[in-house]
């Protein structure tokens, strides 16, 4: 398996569901809302669950329908408001693609600052780390991740 080929892979379906507001379809599981990329024999699929200002979810990507990679999620976004959280997350993902894999950002935006602060930098094998955002310089909004192959 070519591991550039799978990253470019999660951060370009990243980018085309979450980030780019599409890839909706219905979902799998009662009461959860599930996005999806394909390209070739790749399948990217993000189920995820929102609750009063918290979420969580699993992205997993497919070669030929097999499971090879995934990525749990939860975030709470406690001092914001959904429309807020979106917009400022989409506008970060967009700017910084690479981010919640292995590589710290940092971006600004008005008066927010959103981190991504990893806890590996070796590659998408094993991934796990902390996203926050900053309004004026309090926390408002929290999101834990880790992943790795499953083959």
């Amino acid at each position: 398996m070519n591991k550039a080929e799978l990253e470019k892979f999660i951060i370009k379906a990243r980018m085309k569901t979450y980030a780019g507001d599409g890839g909706k379809v219905v979902s799998s599981l009662s009461g959860s809302d599930q996005l999806e990329f394909v390209e070739n024999n790749w399948l990217y699929r993000d189920v995820y669950f929102t609750g009063k200002n918290t979420f969580y979810g699993i992205e997993t990507v497919y070669s030929k329908e097999k499971p090879i990679w995934g990525m749990s999620y939860y975030g709470n976004w406690g001092e914001m408001t959904e429309e807020e959280i979106d917009k400022i997350l989409r506008g970060a993902l967009i700017a910084n693609p690479e981010t919640r894999l292995y590589k710290k950002v940092s971006w600004n935006k008005d008066n927010f600052l959103y981190e991504c602060m990893p806890e590996s930098v070796d590659g998408i094998d094993e991934i796990g780390g902390e996203e926050t955002i900053f309004r004026n310089n309090k926390r408002v909004y929290v999101f834990y991740y880790a992943g790795s192959f499953l083959v």
